[in-house]
C-alpha cells in the first residue's frame, strides 16, 4: 500500500504539467493585435431640418446632432452627421474594440447636456447625391447601437461602436457608415445640440474611428514537391567479351581391328602367350636329350 502512494503523487504531477504544457504555447504562439488603427471619414455631412437664418441647412465639416426647439419657428429642429469610415484591414481580421472620437466645442440654446446616439446607416448615400432640404430624403437608420450623454463642457466624446464595426468587418452588415444623433430621434424634449462648429477647418479635431484589430495568420503557400534533376543516361556499355569454351580433351584414337576381324581380349592374349612360352620350354629339353 504504502508503495502505491508513492506512486500516486507522481502522477498527479505529471497531469498537471501536462494541462500547463498544452495552456502556455496558445499564449505564447497566439497572434499578437496589430497597432490601433485610427480612421477618418471619407464621407461626412451634417445636416439640419429647419434653415438656422444664417449659413447652410447642411455642411460637410460642421457636423451637427441633437434635437432642439427653433428659435425662430418654435419648431422642433432635428440634426444629424452621417460619417462613413474606409476601415483598410485585412480581409479576416477579427476587430476586439472599435471607438468612435468626435469633437464637440458649439451647443445651442444654452449650456445643458442630452443623450446622444449611434445608428448604423441602412442605405448607400453621398453628400452630393441626398437633398439634404428634404427630412424624407434623409438616408434611413437601423437601432441604436451605443449612447453617451453629450455636455457643453465640451472636448472628445466617445461610443463603443465595436459590434456595429465587427459586423462591417466580417461582412454580416454592408459599411454604409454611421450617424450621429438624439437618443430620441423623433423627439427635441431635450431642447439641445452639439457641433464641431467653432474649429470645422481644423483638422485635428475631425471625428475618428479608434480600431483595435488582429488580422488573420499567413496560410503557407503549399509548396509543389521539389522535382528530381534528370540523370544523365549512361552510355550502354559493350558486352563483357564471352569467354571461350574450354577445349574439349582430343580422344585417344583405339586401335581396332580391320572390319570384319574379332578382336582379342586381353586374358585371352595372356592365355595365348603363356602357351607359347610353355611350347618353347618343351621343345628345348626335347633337343637336349
Amino acid at each position: 500500500m504504502r508503495g502505491n502512494r508513492k506512486l500516486k503523487l507522481p502522477a498527479q504531477w505529471i497531469a498537471v504539467l501536462s494541462l500547463l504544457a498544452l495552456t502556455f504555447p496558445a499564449e505564447v504562439h497566439g497572434q499578437p493585435p496589430n497597432p490601433p488603427l485610427d480612421v477618418t471619414p471619407d464621407r461626412s455631412v451634417g445636416v439640419l431640418s429647419e434653415d438656422p437664418s444664417y449659413g447652410e441647412r447642411w455642411s460637410t465639416s460642421i457636423f451637427p446632432f441633437g434635437n432642439y426647439t427653433g428659435p425662430v419657428s418654435g419648431a422642433p429642429v432635428f440634426c444629424r452627421t452621417y460619417l462613413r469610415f474606409p476601415l483598410g484591414i485585412p480581409a479576416g481580421s477579427t476587430v476586439q474594440t472599435a471607438t468612435l472620437f468626435v469633437y464637440v466645442d458649439d451647443y445651442w440654446p444654452g449650456p445643458g447636456n442630452a443623450p446622444m446616439s449611434v445608428y448604423p446607416v441602412a442605405a448607400d448615400w453621398t453628400p452630393d447625391s441626398v437633398d439634404w432640404y428634404n427630412m424624407g430624403a434623409w438616408p434611413a437608420l437601423g437601432e441604436a447601437v451605443a449612447t453617451t450623454v453629450v455636455s457643453s463642457d465640451g472636448g472628445w466624446f466617445t461610443w463603443d461602436a465595436t459590434a456595429l464595426v465587427q459586423e462591417w468587418a466580417s461582412g454580416a452588415r454592408p459599411n454604409y457608415g454611421l450617424a450621429l444623433a438624439a437618443a430620441d430621434l423623433n423627439s427635441a424634449a431635450s431642447n439641445w445640440a452639439a457641433a464641431r462648429r467653432l474649429t470645422a477647418s481644423d483638422p485635428a479635431t475631425l471625428p475618428y474611428l479608434a480600431v483595435n484589430f488582429t488580422a488573420p495568420l499567413p496560410t503557407a503557400t503549399p509548396q509543389p514537391p521539389p522535382t528530381a534533376a534528370p540523370q544523365p543516361t549512361a552510355a550502354p556499355q559493350p558486352a563483357a567479351p564471352t569467354a571461350p569454351p574450354p577445349p574439349m580433351p582430343t580422344p585417344i584414337p583405339m586401335l581396332l581391328p580391320e572390319t570384319g576381324a574379332q578382336g582379342v581380349s586381353f586374358p585371352a592374349g595372356l592365355a595365348l602367350a603363356a602357351c607359347g612360352i610353355l611350347l618353347l620350354l618343351a621343345c628345348s629339353r626335347l633337343r637336349r636329350r
